[in-house]
């Protein structure tokens, strides 16, 4: 392998790691706060300038809610060995809501998740649902 396509797989998964990154709404200094690295370190990586290791990898990869599998998932793709991911509709259209959920859940931290759990928890008791006897001034 060339220096030239090993510094082109380090930008491909900085690049995949920013765009999760961006995706999970964190900054910077969140996400390494969480992975326990330095700012100035996880900014390398995703430009491609270090190469994290597979610990590493694994550290950032919890901390912006994504599975390593997801990241090499997109690497693949990115160097053409994986066929491209089918496009998804926009939330709100899915053919099954519990699909949308279940995507969406799968791309909070651990913690967000569990707020979004308890105020959905907390909207349940407080809120009723019109089926539920709630009734309408």
């Amino acid at each position: 392998m060339s220096a030239e396509s090993e510094q082109s797989i380090g930008a491909v998964l900085g690049k995949a790691l920013r765009a999760h990154r961006a995706d999970a709404r964190l900054s910077l200094r969140a996400t390494a706060e969480r992975a326990g690295m330095s700012p100035a370190h996880l900014s390398e990586v995703e430009r491609g300038l270090k190469e994290p290791s597979f610990g590493a990898l694994a550290r950032i990869a919890d901390a912006i809610g994504v599975g390593p599998g997801e990241l090499f998932l997109d690497l693949a793709i990115a160097l053409g060995t994986a066929p491209p991911r089918p496009s998804r509709r926009p939330l709100g259209f899915a053919p099954d809501p519990h699909d949308e959920i279940e995507w969406a859940a799968g791309r909070l931290h651990r913690e967000d998740l569990r707020a979004f759990a308890a105020f959905g928890a907390f909207l349940a008791t407080h809120h009723p649902t019109p089926d539920q006897g709630a009734t309408t001034a």
